[in-house]
């Protein structure tokens, strides 16, 4: 008995230290504290404090005899956290590393800029038309195309010619960071770091054909919303700013890429083919293996250079691919350290924190999944938060909230998938300057930042709350 009631007192006494821990972190990242050490050294604070947890658990229920027992059970933690976390990560990172790389073949070989010139060309001299049409094929070019890389890359083309045709600086940078949002709905490269994560992973692999119906309805349906309010932003503050804008002039790098129209459709390869079949089997009974998202870039990125006669001779095809190959991966290599670390302290945060969160609880939060609509209010509410790597941003100090709430949500329910999908891109990714993409464009066109978050936030937390509601009536 006094086993027991230390071992609640210490858990007690954890979970404060725990959240400790979490709120210092927080503060940590909202003060634009470096996003991987403040994972590791707080994934290292939990673990501490959830070794002792082990290891008092395990002599209460007899496991350990002596010393061999207590280093088995060190060991095995340690190894479970620190190698297993970023291990089982490894699929998902692929995918991004393949998305990335397709990305920078459609820059590298000219074939965004192509499309966009193309668009401007076909908009003439109409400047609301032309940020519109921009915008619109921006987004669908996203859908695909991944990587803080390509999409800055993507920007140096559009911000530009936007500017010098005199479209204001908070329309030209909203509309198109608001773009950049819009795809990654339904961007592999974005939901496979949910569907790969060990907090989200069974809903993908517990029912898959329902779940990932559902999910596909969710993700295009959210992708049409954020295009609808996408456009609502640029008409609005279009009609706000009429008569006060000032054209820029437009430098020509010299670097114009000849690219053949076919080219124009290699953007969307890899969405258009997942979608067919994805259609197929929404509204049939057919159930036809879907097209794994690696095989569809790599299907992508060979049309990509074929189209654009990188593949005319042995030389030229190997210096193309190589490039691309080096680029892609350069892009992305940051957020792929910072995801295997944050797959380090989410799997201290459920084999460790959640139980000790749990036994601490004693069911004071089983509530939650009874009462998720208000859950889901709340974090309606709440969604400014995810600004500044803020506790509802996921892919920053969210994650040790998303693991917290994971101590008392089932693995099995898309409660907390719909709690923490959607202020990344909407939130985030709209209207935070401190997203990689959301800073370079601000320093590009001289924009500042606070104008910026009025601007863009109004506009992005109403996307955020319409799709928060969309994804708990559909996937709930």
């Amino acid at each position: 008995m006094f086993l027991m009631t230390g071992l609640g007192v210490y858990c007690i006494i954890a979970s404060i230290l725990l959240l400790l821990a979490l709120v210092a972190f927080v503060y940590y990242c909202m003060k634009g504290g470096n996003l991987i050490i403040g994972l590791i050294i707080t994934t290292t604070v939990w673990v501490l404090i959830g070794i002792v947890y082990v290891l008092w658990n395990a002599g209460q229920a007899g496991e350990i005899n002596g010393g061999k027992e207590v280093w088995n059970l060190i060991v095995g933690t340690l190894n479970k956290v620190y190698s297993d976390g970023p291990i089982n990560y490894g699929q998902t990172t692929t995918i991004i590393i393949f998305a990335s790389w397709f990305g920078r073949v459609i820059v590298d070989t000219g074939i965004a800029k192509a499309l966009i010139r193309k668009v401007v060309e076909l908009s003439g001299n109409k400047q609301l038309i032309t940020v519109l049409a921009v915008s619109i094929v921006s987004a669908l070019i996203f859908t695909s195309v991944f990587g803080p890389g390509s999409v800055m890359a993507i920007g140096a083309i559009i911000l530009p010619i936007l500017l010098s045709i005199g479209v204001s600086k908070k329309i030209a940078v909203g509309s198109f960071l608001f773009s950049v949002a819009a795809g990654m709905y339904v961007n592999s490269g974005y939901y496979t770091q949910f569907s790969g994560h060990d907090l989200f992973k069974t809903l993908w692999t517990a029912n898959p054909d329902n779940f990932t119906n559902n999910f596909l309805l969710f993700s295009w349906l959210a992708f049409l919303v954020h295009v609808v309010i996408m456009v609502g932003f640029i008409l609005f503050n279009y009609w706000m700013a009429k008569g006060k804008v000032k054209a820029w002039a437009m430098e020509d790098d010299g670097e114009e890429q000849h690219v053949s129209n076919w080219s124009f459709i290699v953007p969307f390869i890899p969405i258009v083919f997942a979608l067919i079949i994805a259609l197929i089997n929404l509204f049939s009974d057919l159930n036809l293996t879907t097209f794994a998202p690696i095989f569809l870039f790599v299907v992508a990125i060979f049309f990509g250079l074929l189209l654009t006669g990188n593949l005319k001779t042995y030389k030229k095809a190997l210096e193309t691919t190589q490039k691309t190959l080096f680029n892609g991966i350069s892009d992305v290599a940051l957020l792929i350290g910072m995801l295997l670390v944050m797959n380090m302290f989410s799997t201290a945060a459920s084999n460790l924190a959640a139980p000790i969160f749990q036994t601490a609880l004693g069911g004071a939060l089983d509530w939650v999944n009874d009462k998720a609509w208000i859950v889901v209010v709340a974090a309606i509410i709440l969604a400014p938060l995810a600004l500044f790597r803020g506790p509802f941003m996921i892919w920053g100090s969210g994650i040790a909230l998303a693991s917290v709430l994971s101590a008392v949500i089932p693995a099995t329910s898309p409660l907390l998938l719909v709690l923490f999908y959607v202020q990344p891109v909407a939130i985030t990714a709209d209207s935070c300057p401190t997203q990689s993409w959301g800073m370079w464009a601000l320093s590009y066109a001289k924009y500042e930042p606070n104008v910026y978050i009025k601007t863009d936030l109004p506009w992005g937390w109403l996307c955020c709350a319409i799709n928060i509601l969309l994804a708990f009536l559909i996937l709930i």
